[in-house]
């Protein structure tokens, strides 16, 4: 008995949020008429063709932002890169850096052994 009284609530429910919405519609201005699209079908797959284009170069370029183990490899890549091209270009420079590297942490090791002695 009781599924009666909630089966006629809820089509009452119904009828009432119905006619809101007619009501709503009759009150909306009307809308305006859409262009005609004068392109043929050729340009028209042309467009769909350099959308989807457009659309997996964005995808391919988010993934890579948010794939930080890709981003590490490629970027340990880039490096090697470019110490093989200065390691070709200019060797003495490569020399000279990793002197200077080899002096910082040396400099670093002496100072530090020597703060620890001291206490």
């Amino acid at each position: 008995m009781s599924d009666k009284k909630e089966l006629s609530a809820g089509a009452r429910t119904g009828a009432a949020s119905k006619a809101a919405a007619a009501g709503l519609k009759k009150n909306q201005p009307s809308k305006p008429d859409k262009p005609k699209d004068t392109r043929s079908h050729e340009e028209i797959k042309n467009a769909v063709v350099k959308n989807r284009d457009t659309l997996a170069q964005t995808l391919d370029a988010i993934e890579f932002k948010l794939n930080v183990p890709k981003r590490a490899k490629y970027e340990t890549a880039q490096l090697k890169a470019r110490f093989q091209a200065l390691r070709e270009e200019n060797p003495a420079a490569l020399v000279a850096g990793a002197a200077g590297v080899v002096a910082l942490v040396g400099t670093g090791i002496f100072f530090g052994v020597r703060a620890a002695t001291r206490r």
